[in-house]
This record gives C-alpha cells, sequence and structure tokens, in this order.
C-alpha cells in the first residue's frame, strides 16, 4: 500500500468520525436526531465513501457474516426498530403461507 493510499484511507475514517461527532452532539443538544437529518445524510455520504474505496473489509470484519442480516443482529441489540425488523424478517423468512408476497421460496 502505498503512502498516497494510506493517507486516503485516513482522510475518510477521519470524516466518518467528525460526521459520527455531529450526529453526537445533534443528539445531545436535541434529545433526538430525525432520520432525515443532514447529519444523517453526511454521515451516510462518508461511510458510502469509505466502502467505495474498499474500506468495508476490514469494516465487515466486525461481523461473522457480511449480510444485512448481520448488521441488523449486531445493531438490534441497542437499537430497538433495528430488532424489529430482525423479529419481522424472521417472521417472513419462517412463513410458509402462499399468500405471502414477501415468503423467501
Amino acid at each position: 500500500m502505498t503512502a498516497n493510499e494510506i493517507e486516503n484511507r485516513q482522510k475518510l475514517l477521519r470524516a466518518v468520525k467528525k460526521e459520527v461527532k455531529q450526529i453526537m452532539e445533534e443528539a445531545v443538544t436535541r434529545k433526538f436526531v430525525h432520520e432525515e437529518s443532514s447529519s444523517i445524510t453526511s454521515l451516510s455520504g462518508a461511510v458510502e465513501a469509505c466502502l467505495l474505496h474498499g474500506l468495508r473489509k476490514r469494516a465487515l470484519g466486525l461481523f461473522k457474516h457480511s449480510t444485512t442480516t448481520a448488521l441488523l443482529q449486531k445493531v438490534s441489540k441497542n437499537f430497538e426498530p433495528a430488532a424489529v425488523i430482525l423479529k419481522l424478517l424472521s417472521d417472513v423468512e419462517s412463513s410458509n403461507d402462499p399468500n405471502n408476497i414477501f415468503a423467501i421460496n
């Protein structure tokens, strides 16, 4: 890895940390962060930039499997909406109802 690549990765990671800090500050001052907040949008952009530049392998190393379900399982421990979605997903996957348009065959 070249010095330029290392510098670019560090810059991307600093951007993510900056956006997380901004969201934390917003949460403290307003007591919540709305899902349509510009802070959320900025964080999403910073994370996307990391993923596009190949930083995802290390980030996904936090999970046993690099799937959306693995991410939901990790997040659901501390975030109730993710737990609800995980339960719904589990119910849909276990459903054998042929009328269920979300059933996975």
